[in-house]
């Protein structure tokens, strides 16, 4: 279950889901990027979108891709945030707050939902601070990122940032070496 948000991200949340349409439409895919993939990837995200009645302002790629080094072995992560109808968040029986599509060798597809994401962002969750500042965008809303990242830059504490790559590069110490982990850590 998800927990509150304070007062003044509320007003955000809100602001955010007020946005009906796109104000800048923002596309960044490199052309290296298989174009039958990403083809695949804009499919399965609007059918997120119309499976489960959400409109997702943003949708990227994240990990090694959007880091500059796959392997040849590695999965497509796209990752999004979506937003529900305002009738959702009045219920008093709320969804999950993440929408995960299934799984396999080829695509890995999941997204966060905007309440979620904004608790995470004022948490200082590096990984949805990653999100907004991925290099690969399958589809996204410049205002909608740009909020979002003057939100972080506001309340989020640079230290918790720091903190949590060093327990990520501390976790990734032990182990064989890979070319991944080289170039990571």
């Amino acid at each position: 279950m998800s927990e509150p948000l304070p007062h003044d991200h509320r007003r955000i949340v809100e602001d955010l889901h007020r946005r009906r349409r796109y104000r800048r439409a923002v596309r960044a895919v490199p052309i290296s990027l298989d174009s039958q993939v990403v083809a695949e990837i804009d499919r399965r995200l609007s059918t997120v979108s119309a499976e489960h009645g959400v409109r997702i302002p943003w949708a990227i790629e994240s990990g090694s891709r959007a880091w500059g080094f796959p392997s040849p072995d590695s999965d497509y992560d796209c990752r999004f945030v979506f937003i529900r109808s305002r009738d959702h968040y009045a219920s008093l029986w709320p969804s999950r707050d993440v929408i995960e599509t299934p799984l396999d060798s080829t695509f890995d597809v999941n997204g966060w939902d905007l309440a979620k994401t904004v608790r995470l962002i004022v948490k200082g969750n590096a990984t949805a601070i990653e999100w907004l500042r991925s290099p690969i965008i399958y589809t996204g809303d410049a205002d909608f990122r740009d909020d979002l990242i003057s939100l972080a830059d506001a309340v989020v504490e640079r230290s918790a940032i720091g903190r949590h790559y060093l327990h990520v590069a501390k976790q990734q110490r032990t182990g064989p070496a890979t070319l991944k982990r080289f170039f990571m850590f």
